[in-house]
């Protein structure tokens, strides 16, 4: 072993850290770590885009992932940068890129590529590193793609139930059916029906089953689905194969069916489902025989019937009133034109918005809208007409009162308009992901608008409002505020809103709940909201709410 004398060491020309003075041991630390520092950060971006010295690969690409995202207003999108370098190796740079927005106004992004949603809009999303960027489009919209049916659907029937899922039945595809489950976004398969169906009824029952009749391919049959087990069971036959026809569950807990065609023509004839017999029987025969027209439960328990095509292949603008109390049906006062295929709301402030439709002919579209007065009989047009000819489209009464118009055939294409009943006037919204007619349009318990299908189309998307809150709403008040109930029974629940201009008015759309389903459900479905069913002993609260206004009962089951 060579020794070196010391005073050759390089520790004799170079005294050691720990014996240099501290102010220099502290400046000598300082800069080493910022030239650390500077090293790192321009060193490391710059061995990112260029691979650095000698053989080192380059990077060549970035991918920005996912590609055409769309999202709500007031959400977040988790973005991901991928680098691709020159040896074909890939690398996730998603906290090493610069991220940004090209219109900030519509949505922000984070260092580490969180985007959020500011209003409506398009924006492109850049993450670059030096020379080298990649980038993808963000779609802000209130109209956002969800799972997709198992099967295209046309003509079909969606229907919510209890427990807060969307029942899809029929529409021209065989005898399937399917659930949507808001939680998960997604469609599964559930029982088949007996009978395939197209153009035919589904009601929810206030017992929280769903009543399937009529419908082309199914002549006069009916049948039954159970939430609880999945499956259909056949009930009673009408007395009259329907397709085409209506059917509306009245205040009494009968489901009316009405008109319609068969082979044998044009009906004018209805009749009545009992859930406790399981059994249809006649009641009487409107005035003028229908089919393709609409049939609205009025608040005082009536049921509005308006337009369609006659036996006589003509458009009509009568319209006619059944009353449960007596089973006649008896003309009102007649829209202002005739109409085919229109749709039919009832508001807030109990009148029934008709909109759209085909035209005398029975060919063409309409766009004019008019409003029926059940307090005056008559019929009167809006403030203004929507912004597009609809016919076969979509309409749903959201929670902060508007209608929702989507869809349509004749041109409408993927818009969609809002009408507003404080101003009597349409305004464009935001459009559909693709054109739909034929679809369905379902009020989902979290005030979203779930959109499925249509001629040709397995897809499915969200409409979110901007708001759940109706202006000037100030609270709500349920009726009874209190009840008692035994298992199996049921009880209409009446939700009242009190504005701050002092008026009151019924709320045709809330999001109603059950402290615990358990022991009472309370249903949602337009056909049928604010029914509680008693199911075991217990107490519940009751609640109705629209946005942040909210309104309670308590039920007691025993």
């Amino acid at each position: 072993m060579i020794r070196i004398p010391s005073r050759y060491r390089p520790s004799s020309y170079f005294p050691s850290f720990s014996s240099r003075p501290a102010k220099y041991r502290t400046g000598l630390f300082l800069g080493g770590t910022v030239f650390l520092l500077l090293f790192l950060v321009t060193g490391s971006r710059s061995v990112l885009a260029h691979g650095g010295t000698g053989n080192d690969p380059a990077l060549v690409s970035i991918a920005v992932t996912p590609a055409d995202a769309s999202i709500l207003p007031d959400r977040a999108q988790q973005f991901t940068a991928t680098g691709t370098y020159s040896d074909g190796r890939t690398h996730d740079l998603t906290r090493k890129v610069t991220w940004s927005s090209s219109v900030p106004d519509v949505a922000t992004i984070s260092r580490e590529g969180l985007a959020r949603a500011i209003t409506s809009g398009q924006t492109t999303i850049e993450a670059a590193v030096g020379a080298i960027n990649g980038s993808t489009t963000l779609n802000v919209t209130r109209f956002v793609w969800t799972g997709s049916t198992n099967t295209p659907r046309y003509e079909d029937t969606a229907t919510l139930l209890n427990n807060g899922m969307v029942l899809i039945a029929g529409g021209g595809y065989g005898v399937t059916t399917e659930l949507y489950n808001p939680a998960t976004g997604t469609f599964t398969p559930t029982g088949s029906m007996a009978y395939e169906r197209i153009s035919d009824t589904a009601t929810l029952l206030n017992n929280g089953i769903v009543l399937m009749a009529s419908g082309v391919g199914a002549g006069a049959t009916a049948e039954l689905y159970n939430p609880a087990t999945g499956t259909f069971t056949l009930t009673g036959s009408m007395n009259a194969a329907r397709f085409l026809a209506t059917a509306t569950l009245l205040n009494n807990g009968l489901v009316l069916v009405a008109g319609g065609q068969n082979s044998s023509g044009i009906l004018a004839s209805a009749e009545l489902y009992n859930p406790a017999t399981g059994t249809f029987t006649y009641t009487g025969r409107m005035n003028t025989s229908r089919y393709l027209y609409t049939a609205t439960l009025l608040n005082n328990g009536m049921v509005l019937f308006a337009g369609g095509i006659n036996d006589q292949n003509q458009v009509v603008a009568s319209a006619e009133l059944y009353d449960p109390a007596t089973g006649i049906f008896t003309p009102t006062g007649s829209m202002n034109i005739a109409r085919w295929a229109p749709t039919a709301t009832l508001l807030n402030n109990g009148m029934v918005l008709v909109a759209g439709g085909g035209g005398a002919g029975p060919s063409g579209p309409v766009d004019s809208a008019e409003l029926y007065d059940p307090a005056a009989g008559t019929f009167s047009y809006t403030n203004g007409s929507m912004t597009i000819y609809r016919v076969w489209d979509t309409a749903t009464l959201l929670n902060n009162g508007m209608v929702l118009m989507a869809g349509g055939a004749f041109g409408a294409g993927p818009t969609a308009e809002l009408y507003d009943p404080a101003t009597g006037t349409f305004t464009p919204t935001d459009s559909m992901n693709t054109a739909r007619e034929f679809q369905t349009g379902t009020l989902l318990n979290n005030g979203l608008v779930l959109i499925a299908g249509g001629a040709g189309l397995a897809s499915a998307e969200l409409y979110e409002p901007a708001t759940l809150t109706p202006p000037d709403l100030e609270s709500i008040a349920i009726t009874p505020a209190r009840s008692t109930l035994s298992p199996g029974a049921t009880q209409q629940f009446i939700a009242t809103g009190t504005f701050s201009h002092g008026s009151k008015q019924q709320l045709a759309s809330v999001i109603w709940s059950s402290s615990d389903p358990r022991v009472a459900q309370i249903s949602n479905d337009a056909s049928n909201h604010g029914v509680g069913l008693a199911i075991a002993p217990g107490n519940v609260i009751v609640a109705a709410h629209a946005g942040w206004v909210w309104g309670w009962a308590w039920l007691t089951v025993k």
